[in-house]
This record gives C-alpha cells, sequence and structure tokens, in this order.
C-alpha cells in the first residue's frame, strides 16, 4: 500500500507544477524515494541535512516561480525545516513540506523518531495535511502564497522495491491559484488603486521607498509611476532600480540616513512604500510613538512591516498601472532634501575613494569588478546595507537577499538554489553567517555553476560594534575560512585590498576580504559627521 499511496502523491504534486524535489534519504520516506527512483518527471536533489535542504528549496522556488518540494523522514528531520518555512512564509514562496510520519498509533508513546509532526509549523503554513492509511492529499485550493504541509504516516512494512518504472499521468499543470476568484481580485484591485490615489492626493510631502519588487513586470510599472511621480525615492538593491538612469533624477544616492536625516526635520508628512519591507533606518523610526509621518504600504505579501500605517495587499503592477494622477509639485522641503542628498553624495564618494580597505570601500571596489550580468546575492546584517551604501550604479543589477525575516541562516544555500547556469553568481556575506552554513557547498559536488562565495571576514558581527559599543555582543574570533574551502575541494584566495581586475580563476572559489578595522572606523567615523 505505501509504495501505491507514494505514488498517487507524487502524481498529485506533479499535476500542480511541481519538477524540483529537495530530499534528505531516510528510512521511514523510503515508500516515497523508492517510487521516485523508477519515475522520470522530476528534478532530484539530495540533501543530507535538512535545515539546508529547506532553504535550497527555498532559493529554487525563488528562481523557478513554481512550487518546490522539500522531502524529509521522521522525527527532528522535520524540525530542522522550521527556519526555512518561516522565511518562506514572509515572502510568499511556495514550498510543499513532504515529511514522512512514523504510524499514528505511536504519537505521544515516546517511541523513536515518533513526535508529534501534525501542526508542528503552526501559522507559517497556509494549508496542511495529516495523512494516514492511504488517505490524499488535494493542493488544488492552495494559495501557493506560502508554504503547504503534506505529513505522511507510514505504517510498516515500508515497502518493497518496486518492480517497474512509475510513468506520471499526462496530465496539464493547473493554473497558479491565486488564493480569490477573478472578481474578488478585480474588486481588490480597484479598491487599492482608489486608496492609493486618494494617499497620493494628499497635500503633505511625500518621499518614496522601494523595497523588493520580485517581477520584470513589477519592475517595469514601478520605473513608469515613479518617473511619473518625480517625487524623492530610495530604492534597495533588491527592488532592481537602484541602477536604473531613468530615475536618476529623483532617486536618493548618500545612503539611508538621508531619509532619517530629513524625517526630523519634517521635511516630508509621507511615505509610500512599495514592494518587499524596507531594510532602510527610516522604516523602524516611523513605528515610534513621537512619530506622525502617514505610511501606506503597496505589497502582494499581506504584511504591513509596521504597527500603524495602512497596507494594501494586492499586485503591484496593476495597482500602479491604473494610477491616473496629475504629478504633486515639488514644495521647497523637498527641494531642500534632495540638494542635501547630491551634496552628501559627493562627500559619500570621496570617502569611498579614501579608505578602500574600509568594508564600505571594499564593497564599492568588489561591486566595480563582478561582471554586469551576475546574480548577486547579499547576506543579512552589513552586507544588504553596505551594498546598498557603497555599490557602484553604473548599470541594472540583479540583486537577491533573503529579506522575509532578515535572519543569517541558510543564505549561502538559498544562494545556490537562486544560482543561475548561464551567468557567474557572487554570494557576498559575512563571516558569521558563513559559518552558520558550513555545510553550502555540498550542492556543488555534482553542478556545473559558476559561483564565486565572497565572505567579508571582520572578525566577529560587527553590526553590533556599531550599536551597543559593547563587545559581548560580537561573538568576535580568528577563524579564516582556507581549511573550510578545502574540505570542499574549492578554489581559495584571500584579499587585504580587492583588486582593479578580477584574475583568472575557477568556476567555483571561496574569496575571503579581510577589511582594514582601522581605515573601517575612519570612514564610519567621517560619514556620520556628514549628519551631525
Amino acid at each position: 500500500m505505501n509504495l501505491d499511496w507514494s505514488q498517487r502523491i507524487l502524481a498529485h504534486l506533479h499535476s500542480q507544477g511541481v519538477r524540483d524535489i529537495v530530499f534528505c534519504p531516510g528510512a521511514r520516506n523510503s515508500p516515497l524515494l523508492l517510487v521516485l527512483a523508477r519515475t522520470t518527471g522530476f528534478q532530484l536533489h539530495s540533501f543530507f541535512d535538512e535545515r539546508a535542504a529547506g532553504f535550497y528549496a527555498l532559493g529554487l522556488s525563488r528562481k523557478t516561480g513554481q512550487p518546490v518540494v522539500v522531502m524529509t523522514t521522521s522525527g527532528t528531520a522535520v524540525c530542522e525545516l522550521l527556519p526555512a518555512v518561516v522565511e518562506a512564509f514572509h515572502l510568499g514562496v511556495p514550498l510543499v513540506l513532504l515529511t514522512a510520519d512514523r504510524p499514528l498509533r505511536l504519537r505521544g508513546t515516546g517511541a523513536p523518531q515518533a513526535i508529534d509532526q501534525s501542526g508542528i509549523f503552526g501559522k507559517f503554513v497556509s494549508l496542511e495535511f495529516d495523512l494516514s492509511d492511504g488517505q490524499d492529499a488535494d493542493l488544488a485550493m492552495w494559495n501557493r502564497r506560502s508554504p503547504a504541509h503534506l505529513n505522511i504516516c507510514f505504517d510498516d512494512p515500508l515497502g518493497d522495491r518496486p518492480t517497474k518504472d512509475f510513468e506520471l499521468p499526462p496530465e496539464e499543470v493547473r493554473a497558479s491559484y491565486a488564493g480569490q476568484s477573478p472578481f474578488q481580485q478585480s474588486a481588490n484591485l480597484e479598491w487599492a488603486a482608489l486608496r492609493l490615489s486618494k494617499f497620493l492626493k494628499r497635500e503633505t510631502d511625500l518621499v518614496i521607498l522601494v523595497g523588493t519588487l520580485e517581477t520584470e513586470g513589477e519592475r517595469e510599472a514601478a520605473v513608469r509611476f515613479l518617473k511619473k511621480m518625480a517625487v524623492p525615492c530610495y530604492l534597495e538593491a533588491t527592488s532592481g532600480l537602484r541602477e536604473r538612469e531613468e530615475l536618476q533624477s529623483v532617486r536618493l544616492t548618500s545612503g539611508d540616513r538621508i531619509l532619517s536625516w530629513a524625517l526630523k526635520r519634517k521635511h516630508f508628512g509621507r511615505v509610500l512604500r512599495i514592494g518587499g519591507i524596507p531594510t532602510v533606518r527610516l522604516w523602524r523610526d516611523l513605528d515610534e510613538k513621537e512619530c506622525d509621518c502617514e505610511v501606506l504600504s503597496l505589497s502582494p505579501l499581506p504584511f504591513a512591516g509596521l504597527s500603524r500605517g495602512e497596507l494594501l495587499c494586492t499586485e503591484v503592477a496593476p495597482a500602479l498601472d491604473t494610477i491616473f494622477l496629475k504629478p504633486p509639485a515639488i514644495e521647497n522641503n523637498l527641494h531642500s532634501l534632495i540638494d542635501h542628498d547630491r551634496k552628501a553624495s559627493e562627500k559619500l564618494e570621496a570617502l569611498l575613494v579614501r579608505f578602500p580597505k574600509s568594508e564600505p570601500g571594499m564593497f564599492r571596489r568588489l561591486s566595480c569588478l563582478i561582471p554586469q550580468n551576475a546574480v548577486v546575492y547579499v547576506g543579512n546584517s552589513l552586507p544588504v546595507r553596505e551594498w546598498d551604501l557603497a555599490a557602484e550604479r553604473r548599470f541594472p543589477r540583479t540583486v537577491e537577499a533573503n529579506r522575509g525575516v532578515n535572519g543569517i541562516d541558510g543564505q549561502l544555500t538559498t544562494f545556490l538554489g537562486l544560482a543561475q547556469s548561464t551567468v557567474e553568481n557572487w554570494a557576498v556575506v559575512g563571516d558569521l553567517t558563513a559559518l552558520y552554513d558550513l555545510t553550502a557547498p555540498w550542492v556543488l559536488r555534482e553542478s556545473d555553476l559558476n559561483v564565486r562565495i565572497a565572505v567579508i571576514n571582520n572578525g566577529g558581527g560587527k553590526i553590533f560594534e556599531r550599536m551597543f559599543h559593547t563587545e559581548i555582543f560580537e561573538n568576535r574570533h580568528q577563524i579564516e575560512f582556507s581549511h573550510w574551502a578545502k574540505m570542499w575541494k574549492l578554489s581559495y584566495r584571500v584579499w587585504q585590498e580587492v583588486p582593479v581586475e578580477l584574475t583568472k580563476a575557477d568556476k567555483v572559489e571561496v574569496i575571503e576580504l579581510r577589511p582594514d578595522s582601522t581605515e573601517t572606523a575612519q570612514f564610519w567615523a567621517e560619514y556620520d559627521a556628514i549628519w551631525a
């Protein structure tokens, strides 16, 4: 029964658009694996580390835009998926968690590898099936904006080896279900466009923050809208708009400090956020009790990111294209904001030249070195912020990050899931982030990817050095990464200063960057002085 049951489940997943299955083999999920071994129609990715498998599936799903299965055996193996599930929930990524379980009669008994796996992911899955005795699941009504969980209680005997190949039924892939009827979607869009129009017509000065935009359609709609509005915009790298020349006259380029500086001086009274929740410090400033700035968010995901303000949860591109407004007049406050940003940008550029061995200086030179068409993945904490601050703006880039819950775990494995076979792929992460994901190169053992992993090794969590000025937060260390590269048979080099040109290298390598702590401190001291 287990083999027949596994065939039905896999056929159903295939009918729902699943083509990639990331799996960690074990005894309890052996019926599924035995069928997969005799099945074509799926791309299989084998892991030994369930936490890494979850993040790799997350990256694959983000790259393909399709649901991806991550499969585990029972017990603590299932628990290891939680970090990736939480990230997928906050990013709106359609993971399918296919977890094998021991029989229902063993729940609560303390039997080996038998825990209560039903409901284990709580609110972070939108659909769950706890299946036993050959029951089937139905994902037809799944919204594909968050993970789904299929928990399968296999009883003994688990199953013998199949005697013939399993052919998937020639069923057409069903269209992605958006969670609502076309009428409801249309009504939501109409309502959102009305609310957005009213917000934009108000008289107080406006700035626009653009966070992560996932699709090219969203980006092009945002460019058309921002050009029409012609008000100051802060464009994060993951928006895909940071380097767009059409927005040169309205984009703020001196770093996110300009926004907090301007908020204190009441240079604007309204903020419109488009796309993902921003990285900028302003976003936290807006949540302070004394702040009376109006905030409106436009995003396909149901997260306001603040305890105040209004969220329009709808598709970004059609909402922006529906707005037909006369561009607002830029008032004196906004002219002053733009003027101050331009002057601060000139000072920032001078600092990046003067301090090339500082962390921001290294980010500037690294961004000049990375090819134009490369996929760039930046880790959380400092890298995502320092890239926004210091990276050059010569051409549009594909910049990715895990910005769902801003965690540092699973970063490299997610990057490898997102990596493309036709271009160079660069990950730029901190040292603690790399240490958190040391098993990530497992993915590379059978791949043909062109990958550079740049590790900014500053000897600990330096983001806390500037926040708390107390060593206890920093996790200081003297670890270097040559032995990690050797363990996975990867090329390795170390840079005290980023070169002007990249010499020929192997297809996969680790580059350890060691910023100069004195230059870094000098850079930040002088950058802080700009805003004093």
